[in-house]
């Protein structure tokens, strides 16, 4: 399924200019809205949205300041996450000072 901010799969949520959007409620109101118009098969529904959220925030980080601009001015939420990734975006998200 595609719509204008998202490319939404079984295995991954794809958001277009996510560096766009800076807060956590942001972030949070864009997967719900996601959430809401698809089917429960899609990755945006069956990964938590703090999970998701705390990957967001580290695209966000990164394309702030100038790391792998092209790669982090969307982003991909995969329904699978390796431990390390996780717990790497958790130590991101904590070292996050901003919303």
């Amino acid at each position: 399924m595609e719509t204008e901010k998202a490319i939404l799969t079984e295995t991954s949520t794809h958001i277009l200019n996510s560096f766009l959007v800076k807060t956590k409620a942001e972030m949070r109101a864009i997967l719900e809205d996601l959430r809401a118009k698809t089917s429960e098969q899609m990755a945006v529904n069956q990964r938590d949205i703090e999970s998701q959220v705390r990957e967001w925030r580290s695209h966000n980080l990164f394309y702030k300041f100038h790391v792998f601009r092209s790669r982090t001015k969307d982003v991909d939420l995969e329904l699978k996450q390796s431990w390390f990734r996780e717990l790497f975006c958790r130590v991101v998200d904590f070292l996050y000072f901003w919303d």
